[in-house]
């Protein structure tokens, strides 16, 4: 019997071990675990069990409507209201009803917690700092004790939340304007009576406009190019979308390497429902934003739905007794974002046709000029081949047996001039030109604030011929600096310059390791440079440049990358956006053009080139369509460029692409061989040997060259899949492209051009 016993325990710790094999399949950070059970051969979730209860009939918008009152209106619109802070915003062209919160939550699936937050208009998180903990309130949770306030004012209404658990109150106003509908938070005006009892984040309607899993349409995610959700596209077991708007905060450092993904550069989502659709932009506090999207059955829930989640004091992690234990700390002198608006523009056709993601475009596009002063820089009949030069970079040598870190020239001033003699003689009538790392201050890793040729590319005398050529020729030349990260000296210390972090450290940005994602050794962590350095780094600039005749400036991640500095003179990401413009609208005063490198919309005022451009998304798997939705924003706009051509493993998909959209193309040149790159932060140009290169560059730039010449500085109408490989589009000029990416071919208003009769098939493939 003790035997019988024995082998039955044995077997059941064997059960028990294949189990955890058996029951949850492996998943990677994009694709996460779900119940196999409920999943069909796709991976795909049945959505049969979250359809609407027909238990009882569905409220329509007209008995909605009913119930509630009127809160202002005009010839576009009409807002709506009841006690409950539910809003209802009617587009009057089309007739459409946005709803705060969906009007039949009782019919949804879910449970009672997840139908509370639907029907909740705002959403407050607060962390207790004594219990290192956070904790979300809905607005229409009874247990919460949410007090909601509701009053008319003039064009609008004023919301006020007094949660009575946390014991804070947020004051919103609701503010009808002609073309929009905006949601504004003062920040100031938060209460927090308990100082154990912070508000981090906050959520303003975060149901708006949200779909049943009967209605067709889409979200349009700004991710890298651009990205579409479906709604209801049945991917359930993966997870919902989160993009962080203008990239991750950089001033915490994490200990392991952060998902490679898009940045998102616009801070803005679009809602397209059949002839109506939504543009929502973050217009005040867009730093701290996140967008969130959602399908039905992801929450739990039959709907689907996408807004803002605004972080208005950072958190960190201190690390106390190893990597193991980390513990939350957050920001302790106040919230440093001063204002949060979100604003909501209807978007329709006066013939009440369907609208689609460029109707989005063309309503950002529209916000950007009208509201944020933007200006049209892409001119007509103009084309540019992009050009990245790289000057010199440290580089590890031995001298008399010792390992010493010295300048390692990649490519001279007279190495550049040749290069752009060579593209010249071979036909590229027309180039923009980002010249990196060509300071002695910048090939040191220290802070470059002054136009100073380095000796080691061959001094004043050869960057002066260079310049001379280059004005000579037509050529757009930007000697360009990155002030990220630094090394002391030149005016600038680690010790009083590096950005601190919440948790009261410094802020040392370390190289990851690619194979395990941990920090490689082989670099030195890097400080910070405080956002409090900037306004003396590009008042040094503009002066410098001036002084030297040089009236182009790039500016690398300057225009990319945004964070926060948490010392004693705090600094958010919010008001650096803010200090940054200031900056910059001097600098451009100062010197006259600026090339971006990628570009942040609080930069394009700002800008005359955006340079860099990914043509793809992030490619999470609840995308189910990438576009090029950064590409029409700017079109008509700014010049755009792609990523670098010679980087690319599929060298036509990214040139016909880039042609299908009226975009430049971009290549990276070095005079050196990828052998002498190794071991440097230069080791990721492997490609770039110009010699390998240049008459491919030319060949590319004269196929281009037949399109964007027709496209150039006018505005993308229609942009048209018309199958897997064929793309058309049509421009406010008139003209019209179809891109064929089977045959290698574009049609230009009726012209067929290919690309094998520029470049050969060993290049392109």
């Amino acid at each position: 019997m003790q035997n019988r016993f024995k082998k039955l325990l044995a077997c059941l710790c064997c059960v028990a071990m294949m189990m955890p094999l058996c029951a949850f399949p492996v998943s990677s950070e994009s694709e996460p675990a779900a119940d196999a059970a409920a999943s069909d051969a796709s991976g795909e979730e049945d959505l049969g069990s979250y359809a609407m209860s027909t238990e009882e009939p569905l409220i329509t918008d007209d008995q909605a409507l009913a119930e509630m009152e009127l809160a202002a209106e005009n010839s576009k619109m009409a807002l709506y209201y009841n006690s409950k802070a539910q809003i209802a915003l009617v587009d009057k062209t089309t007739g459409e009803v946005w709803w705060s919160n969906p009007i039949n939550v009782e019919a949804a699936a879910g449970k009672a917690a997840q139908k509370t937050k639907l029907k909740s208009s705002m959403t407050m998180t607060y962390a207790q700092p004594s219990k290192r903990s956070t904790t979300d309130q809905n607005s229409a949770d009874q247990k919460v004790k949410c007090k909601v306030s509701v009053k008319k004012a003039s064009d609008g209404l004023d919301i006020t939340y007094k949660y009575g658990n946390a014991t804070i109150t947020v004051p919103v106003k609701y503010t009808l304007h002609d073309d929009y509908l905006s949601v504004n938070v003062d920040t100031s005006a938060i209460v927090e009576e308990d100082a154990d009892k912070i508000v981090t984040n906050l959520v303003m309607m975060g149901a708006f406009g949200a779909a049943e899993p009967t209605e067709k349409g889409y979200f349009v995610v700004p991710d890298g190019s651009g990205a579409i959700i479906n709604f209801n596209n049945g991917k359930t077991n993966y997870k919902a979308y989160q993009g962080e708007v203008y990239g991750r905060n950089i001033t915490p450092v994490e200990a392991t390497k952060p998902a490679v993904t898009q940045n998102v550069y616009l801070p803005m989502y679009g809602i397209v429902k059949g002839n109506s659709g939504m543009m929502v932009v973050a217009d005040k506090g867009d730093t701290c934003a996140t967008i969130n999207a959602y399908v039905t059955g992801q929450q739990k829930t039959s709907y689907n739905a996408c807004y803002f989640d605004f972080e208005i004091r950072t958190d960190d992690e201190y690390l106390m007794g190893g990597d193991a234990n980390p513990l939350a700390v957050y920001e302790k002198r106040g919230i440093l974002v001063p204002e949060i608006e979100v604003r909501y523009y209807p978007v329709s056709n006066d013939d009440k046709s369907e609208i689609n993601y460029v109707d989005i475009a063309d309503s950002y596009r529209n916000y950007l000029t009208s509201e944020q002063g933007v200006t049209k820089s892409a001119a007509a009949d103009n084309s540019a081949l992009y050009i990245d030069l790289y000057g010199a970079v440290m580089k590890q040598e031995t001298v008399f047996g010792f390992p010493v870190m010295m300048q390692h020239e990649t490519t001279s001033f007279d190495e550049a001039k040749t290069i752009l003699e060579k593209l010249k003689e071979l036909g590229v009538d027309d180039m923009v030109v980002n010249y990196n790392q060509w300071t002695k201050a910048d090939i040191t890793e220290k802070i470059a604030d002054k136009a100073k040729p380095a000796s080691k590319l061959g001094g004043k005398k050869d960057f002066k011929t260079l310049k001379a050529y280059a004005e000579e020729n037509g050529i757009a030349l930007y000697p360009g600096v990155d002030n990220l990260t630094f090394e002391s000296g030149n005016g600038y210390f680690t010790m009083t310059d590096t950005a601190i972090r919440v948790s009261n450290a410094y802020s040392r940005q370390i190289e990851y390791d690619l194979a395990h994602g941990v920090e490689n050794k082989f670099y030195d962590a890097m400080s910070l440079l405080s956002p409090r350095k900037y306004e003396k780094m590009f008042k040094n600039l503009a002066k410098s440049y001036s002084k030297a005749g040089i009236d182009n400036i790039s500016l690398g991640s300057a225009t990319t990358v945004i964070y926060g500095d948490y010392g004693r003179n705090s600094v958010s990401r919010e008001m650096f956006k803010y200090n940054l413009q200031t900056y910059l609208e001097d600098l451009k005063g100062s010197v006259g053009s600026i090339l971006a490198d990628g570009a942040n919309a609080y930069v394009l005022k700002y800008v005359d080139h955006v340079s860099n451009v990914p043509l793809n998304s992030s490619k999470f798997d609840i995308f189910d369509q990438e576009i090029p939705f950064y590409q029409i924003v700017m079109s008509g706009l700014k010049p755009v460029s792609t990523t670098a051509v010679n980087g690319d493993a599929q060298v036509a998909d990214l040139i016909l692409r880039a042609l299908a959209t009226g975009t430049n193309l971009r290549f990276d040149f070095v005079a050196e061989t990828a052998d002498e790159l190794k071991d440097t932060r230069y080791d990721s140009l492997y490609y770039a040997n110009y010699e390998y290169w240049l008459e491919d560059a030319a060949a590319c730039y004269k196929f281009a060259e037949e399109v964007l010449n027709e496209t150039a500085g006018s505005t993308i109408t229609e942009y048209n899949v018309l199958s897997e490989t064929k793309v058309e589009t049509v421009y406010a000029n008139g003209t019209k492209t179809v891109v064929d990416l089977e045959a290698r071919t574009v049609d230009v208003n009726g012209r067929t051009i290919s690309i094998y009769d520029y470049i050969g098939k060993e290049v392109i493939g």
